[in-house]
């Protein structure tokens, strides 16, 4: 028996068409749904309390899905977060968003956050059909054109020196050059030096498109 299809989207009208889509094309049936971090919480509670059973469901999740400010979840590319919270309970989730480098699919499927499949909103909608049904069956999967962005990802930051990783990972839009400095117990300037290096392997100019190209924001 296919699995219950749960979608996190913060679009109205994406959250019907596709669900429309879904339940017209296959046997896969979407009995919950929700646009606000609000309505997520509380089915991540549904099934907190046992209402539900997690391995019945998969999660569609939008990654650049909003905070509207009623969760505890940074601002930027919550559905991350909502992605994370999902999988811990054992739900399959499939990321599902217009932002497709190889950053983005590296930390959704990433052990941090979970995600069993990859899919670009650009994508013809039987891709998402073809995700969902082999995550259903226990399998990943990674849309096809995206795959070499992924790798190209992860050879760029194999080339990353432990020192270099530790900064990256330190990097948020929030946190200032200084902060990231005290939080490693570094130097601004070393941090500069270490950003300057990150920023030559990642083929970018400045922070925000070193996160963009890791799929942080």
């Amino acid at each position: 028996m296919a699995k219950k299809i749960i979608i996190a989207d913060d679009h109205a009208l994406l959250r019907a068409g596709i669900k429309s889509w879904i339940e017209k094309h296959s046997a896969f049936k979407v009995e919950l749904d929700a646009g606000t971090v609000a309505e997520c919480d509380a089915i991540i509670e549904s099934f907190k309390s046992g209402t539900r059973a997690a391995q019945d469901y998969i999660a569609i999740v939008d990654i650049s899905f909003r905070n509207d400010g009623a969760g505890s979840g940074p601002e930027e590319n919550c559905g991350f977060e909502i992605m994370k919270n999902f999988s811990d309970l054992g739900i399959a989730c499939v990321a599902f968003s217009s932002h497709d480098s190889g950053g983005f699919v590296e930390r959704a499927m990433s052990a941090e956050i979970g995600a069993k499949a990859f899919v670009s909103k650009n994508a013809d909608e039987n891709v998402l059909l073809s995700a969902l049904q082999a995550v259903d069956e226990g399998r990943t999967y990674i849309q096809a054109e995206l795959v070499s962005g992924l790798l190209e990802t992860r050879d760029i930051s194999q080339t990353f020196t432990k020192k270099e990783r530790l900064v990256a990972d330190a990097l948020t839009l929030q946190k200032t050059n200084a902060q990231v400095a005290k939080e490693l117990g570094l130097s601004e300037k070393t941090v500069l030096n270490y950003l300057s290096s990150l920023y030559d392997k990642t083929g970018v100019s400045n922070k925000i498109e070193f996160l963009e190209r890791l799929g942080r924001i």
